[in-house]
């Protein structure tokens, strides 16, 4: 299965905006029922995001972003994401993991009423306030639904009232916590956040580039526009790819022949350089 490198973000409101969304570039589409949607047309936005999946099913994975867990929205939106066929739900302003595993037995007993509690639905936490960031690891851990974390930087921002800079200094911490929890967790590498200037393509590609070194692995978008630097940044190039052929290729020649040590390159390659090499090679497909 290809690697996700992209999730964008459209608000369930609109059918001609959710289908130009799903024909775009993204690998993923998020089905917005929450902050692009005003409260008198929660209703109205979760059947439209219904009806569309119902009657045109995606060739890419779909997920809704359901209301918090404070609103009286969320199971409903959960509701709407199972029996649409979605492949998952955004859960925002996550920040324990007794909370998201309220919001995951509620997901199980829907797949089981739906006949779909054999088919594969992610949970994503979106991890965007200083309680999220301090329990990241609580709620990467709590259920096995949750495949990865997502990251929401401007919500986060104004939660502990500190400045969006272009450097982006004030969210090394927070970033660090996600990435580290979820690799504590065992789970899959998480999502950055959105990158909210859409004129500013220099400035989206340093912020991917600074994700992308803290260990995120994907970005959220709220255009299409952006997925081409997204892309870019998130895709491993020829030249790397190359390496990574060469070395499993060696290290597991090598390994038939009982050495797990060996030199590429003039580097050394050993089991971690090797899974991270092998890693890489998912990327192939693209």
């Amino acid at each position: 299965m290809a690697p996700k490198r992209s999730y964008l973000f459209v608000p369930a409101i609109s059918e001609k905006m959710m289908g130009n969304a799903v024909s775009s570039e993204a690998d993923s589409v998020i089905f917005d029922l929450e902050d692009a949607v005003a409260i008198n047309e929660k209703e109205i936005a979760r059947d439209r995001a219904k009806n569309y999946l119902l009657n045109h099913p995606p060739q890419k994975d779909v997920l809704i972003r359901i209301n918090d867990f404070t609103t009286e929205f969320w199971r409903n939106d959960i509701k709407c994401a199972v029996e649409s066929g979605a492949k998952g739900i955004i859960v925002p302003k996550a920040e324990s993991g007794t909370n998201m595993k309220v919001i995951c037995q509620n997901v199980l007993e829907l797949l089981e009423k739906t006949g779909r509690k054999n088919f594969s639905f992610e949970v994503l936490p979106l991890i965007e306030t200083a309680s999220g960031v301090h329990f990241s690891y609580e709620i990467a851990n709590s259920h096995y639904l949750i495949p990865r974390l997502v990251f929401g930087s401007i919500d986060y921002s104004l939660d502990i009232d500190c400045e969006l800079t272009d450097g982006g200094e004030e969210l090394y911490y927070a970033r660090s916590q996600i990435v580290n929890a979820s690799r504590a967790a065992g789970i899959g590498s998480p999502v950055d956040a959105v990158y909210p200037d859409l004129s500013n393509e220099e400035g989206l590609k340093k912020e991917a580039v600074r994700a992308r070194i803290s260990g995120f692995k994907s970005k959220l978008a709220i255009h299409p526009k952006q997925l081409h630097v997204i892309h870019e940044v998130f895709t491993p190039d020829e030249k790397i790819l190359d390496e990574a052929r060469e070395i499993v290729k060696a290290f597991e020649e090598a390994e038939q022949k009982g050495s797990a040590s060996i030199s590429v390159r003039n580097k050394l390659v050993d089991y971690p350089v090797y899974k991270k090499a092998k890693g890489l090679l998912q990327y192939s497909v693209l």
